[in-house]
């Protein structure tokens, strides 16, 4: 958008100025709604476009002309068509009708992706490949404590990043993207501890920022505010990304981490214990919920935490912890 200084109100009789006056309006309109989504959704709608372009075209279908003059059943045939030849599920799927729907908006093309023909196949689709999620393993306390423990006395650069990312992913309860996303000048130390500046998130499109307070803990070994100061001094890097990749020399780079290899870290920790395949980039923050639950802390506390804006999200790992906790199998003497 143009920064530079704005037009005054042109006289009323100079029919040029006002129209540059209008179009300058428009500019900054247009601008802003193209704001309106965040970068990862943005992405997500031009794949799911891509897809459902490309599955026109083969298909002999055109975008434009549906047929019986339908669009929601051409969008119809079109995830029935996903999920029958690609196995995709429910929630992509759901992602693909966002994307389709926005992509038609700027051709000024109205489409109700809420539309009967559509909810119904959406409704088979459940039905025939079930919503059942692949669940992953929280990573809760004592979790924690046994990588901690098995990385033991720090030697090389990668552990000390590696401890900092575990410890402050599970305290902070921080998704992936979070995690890798912090920079330095995000990082506030006081007395108490670490305040970290979440600039977007998720649940956050507008990109209001959030803080997230982190304090000491009493265990040193297990302080995730001494593991983040000692892997800064580490690093001795002042600027830029907290958490870098390092080569197999130990040479710590410039390139920030990678969301995906939060998930591959966990995995390498996990290996030797046997449950390096239950476990996902989400299993720090899944863990710090669960722990939570379990230690009675109240809702509003993990929320504020979390960053979640919906009890009922974050009532399925209360849901998931008492499955375990009120099961007749507990009490049966094994």
């Amino acid at each position: 958008m143009n920064e530079g200084p704005r037009m005054n109100l042109p006289k009323k009789n100079d029919e040029a100025a006002l129209e540059e006056y209008k179009k300058q309006h428009l500019e900054d309109f247009m601008e802003y709604t193209k704001k309106s989504k965040s970068p990862n959704s943005i992405r997500a709608y031009k794949f799911a476009w891509t897809k459902f372009s490309d599955w026109c075209s083969g298909s002999g279908y055109n975008l434009l002309f549906p047929p019986a003059e339908s669009f929601e059943l051409l969008i119809g045939l079109f995830i029935a068509s996903m999920a029958k030849s690609k196995n995709l599920k429910p929630a992509s799927l759901t992602t693909y009708l966002a994307g389709i729907k926005h992509f038609y908006s700027e051709k000024n093309i109205r489409v109700d992706t809420k539309h009967e023909e559509i909810r119904k196949a959406m409704a088979g689709i459940r039905r025939e490949l079930g919503t059942k999620q692949n669940r992953k393993l929280p990573l809760t306390t004592d979790n924690i404590k046994l990588l901690i423990d098995s990385i033991g006395r720090i030697v090389k650069p990668i552990e000390s990043r590696d401890k900092a990312i575990i410890l402050i992913g599970f305290a902070g309860a921080f998704r992936r993207s979070e995690l890798v996303g912090i920079d330095h000048e995000h990082l506030e130390f006081g007395s108490g501890g670490v305040s970290i500046f979440i600039p977007s998130s998720k649940t956050d499109q507008e990109g209001a920022g959030r803080f997230v307070d982190i304090p000491f803990s009493g265990s040193e070994t297990y302080c995730p505010v001494r593991a983040i100061q000692a892997w800064i001094m580490c690093s001795k890097s002042s600027s830029g990304p907290v958490f870098r990749s390092i080569t197999k020399g130990g040479r710590i780079k410039d390139k920030r981490l990678g969301d995906r290899d939060i998930a591959y870290m966990l995995k390498k920790y996990c290996k030797p214990f046997g449950f390096s395949d239950q476990i996902a980039g989400h299993s720090l923050r899944a863990g710090h919920v669960t722990s939570s639950i379990k230690m009675g802390t109240p809702e509003t506390w993990i929320m504020r935490q979390t960053g979640h804006t919906s009890v009922d999200t974050l009532r399925k790992y209360e849901r998931l912890q008492r499955e375990f906790e009120a099961n007749s199998a507990a009490k049966i003497g094994l």
